[in-house]
């Protein structure tokens, strides 16, 4: 373990030992894992995830609440935040970045268990992976909307700096929710491990809105790259017969290729344990010769 690592987890353990009495801790997570067959190749091992949580919420003497918590998944993190009473401060450290805009970007339009986040396109990055340590603020709710904003501080040899906005709420009925972020990377400021890439400014907004039991959803998705790529995402999902069934159609439109998505998914919650199936279709413009068809099936299991 590395010494910022030490420094985080050492930090933790004092704020815990100081003052049980009057605090609450927590421990939480989740395994999520899948098993995939693409176009009749047999069933493999796609993934899995794990993550526990460990978190510690009190008040300082000033009245502003105070949590830290440390997540473990692939290496140590740690997140402080400041609840000032007009919004609450992030604190993010160990190399995690913390974006708005990753914040909000997850899609109204998809209704599955594992392949579902945000774009599909892997051109498309909010910056939440890109930036070292950050601050977030999140302002108290306004009007029924709230807005994030972020600053990530340097990665050498990476990213100069990423900051970003992201913006949720209500209106009539529908949840919205947008934002972009300002990715600058290092094309020169350090001599070595220089970036190959532009800076871009990618950007996303959705719409999501329930009537006559289906959630309708909508979302859109510009990576503001080189290809000019972007993705279009529609979707309908209702619960029946015991569970949660979901239609998911999505476009990514590049320069001189365009890609169709499909996906189909039924959802099955057993209290703290939810399975479901995934069959998603992808239809590559200028022949059958990547196009794939994938039976997906996930769990997830949360404490």
């Amino acid at each position: 373990m590395n010494r910022s690592k030490i420094l985080g987890a050492t930090a933790l353990a004092s704020l815990m030992s100081a003052g049980v009495a009057q605090a609450e801790m927590s421990v939480s997570g989740y395994v999520l894992g899948a098993f995939a067959d693409s176009d009749g190749g047999g069933l493999t091992n796609y993934n899995t995830s794990e993550t526990v949580t460990v978190s510690y919420s009190d008040s300082l003497n000033n009245g502003m609440g105070l949590t830290a918590s440390m997540n473990i998944k692939d290496t140590l993190q740690t997140l402080v935040t400041i609840d000032t009473g007009m919004g609450s401060i992030n604190f993010s450290a160990d190399g995690r970045g913390d974006s708005a805009l990753d914040k909000v970007d997850g899609s109204t339009a998809c209704y599955g268990l594992f392949w579902c986040a945000s774009a599909y396109n892997s051109t498309y990055n909010d910056g939440d992976s890109l930036s070292g340590n950050s601050i977030r603020y999140v302002s108290p709710s306004i009007n029924g909307f709230t807005i994030q904003a972020s600053h990530g501080l340097e990665t050498a040899g990476t990213v100069l700096a990423v900051d970003s906005v992201g913006v949720t709420g209500s209106i009539m009925g529908a949840t919205v929710k947008a934002g972009f972020a300002d990715i600058n990377y290092d094309n020169g400021t350090h001599a070595s491990g220089l970036s190959t890439e532009v800076d871009k400014t990618p950007s996303m907004y959705a719409i999501g809105y329930s009537i006559a039991g289906l959630d309708l959803g909508y979302a859109f998705y510009d990576s503001d790259d080189t290809a000019s790529s972007e993705e279009t995402q529609y979707g309908v999902g209702t619960s029946m017969m015991g569970m949660y069934l979901g239609a998911q159609f999505a476009t990514h439109d590049t320069t001189g290729n365009d890609t169709d998505y499909m996906t189909l998914t039924a959802v099955k919650s057993m209290g703290p344990a939810s399975f479901s199936y995934e069959y998603i279709e992808l239809d590559e413009a200028g022949g059958t010769a990547n196009d794939t068809d994938t039976h997906l099936f996930a769990y997830s299991i949360g404490f």
